[in-house]
């Protein structure tokens, strides 16, 4: 029963870790700009903005993690990665923002009088150090995956994703960003004419 049981367990762990969360894509494509034409593109890279320093270390993880997400799709769907901008039909980019802001915590606080002493008259009295709001700090961010055409370098294509996290690792930041970057990738359209 109880080897049972951990069997369950594992793998009902196993699911949800395998599990990631889905976002809606705001996505752009220029009218005339036919994507699904193009054959080729190269990878231009990207920048990071954010009101405060960012961790080289972290900047740096993100960076590889985008450019794999977004390349690993932008190949399964037909295109091909070229080593030089020179002569490829599409250039991608992203950009990924984001902005802090504190907000009250939710959480039930420890301590804090019922509703009953608080409205009695006769029993008012000062509130417990544990009854002061407490701050959480909230993380909005946005990762942005641009194409543009390679002859003319105007906009063709454009994907959004924006997220709020309330916490997490420097890992779980830089998986976060990636999985949002390739939920951006898989809105491309599919190369015209590849194999499925």
């Amino acid at each position: 029963m109880i080897r049972r049981m951990a069997f369950v367990l594992a793998g009902t762990l196993a699911m949800l870790a395998g599990c990631a969360a889905h976002w809606d894509v705001d996505s752009f494509e220029a009218p005339e700009s036919n994507v699904a034409a193009h054959r080729t593109f190269y990878w231009k890279g990207g920048e990071f903005g954010s009101p405060g320093a960012l961790n080289p270390n972290m900047v740096a993880s993100a960076t590889t993690a985008v450019r794999n997400a977004v390349t690993a799709e932008l190949t399964r769907k037909g295109y091909a990665e070229v080593s030089t901008a020179t002569g490829a039909d599409m250039l991608v980019s992203f950009q990924v923002a984001g902005s802090q802001r504190f907000v009250v915590s939710d959480e039930r606080r420890i301590g804090a009088p019922s509703a009953t002493t608080v409205l009695s008259p006769s029993a008012v009295q000062p509130p417990p150090a544990s009854t002061v709001p407490r701050e959480m700090r909230v993380r909005d961010g946005s990762v942005i995956v641009f194409i543009e055409d390679g002859a003319s370098g105007r906009l063709i294509w454009r994907g959004t994703v924006t997220a709020e996290t309330r916490s997490g690792s420097t890992e779980q930041a830089v998986r976060l960003i990636a999985q949002m970057a390739h939920e951006i990738a898989k809105e491309v359209p599919a190369r015209a004419g590849a194999p499925k």
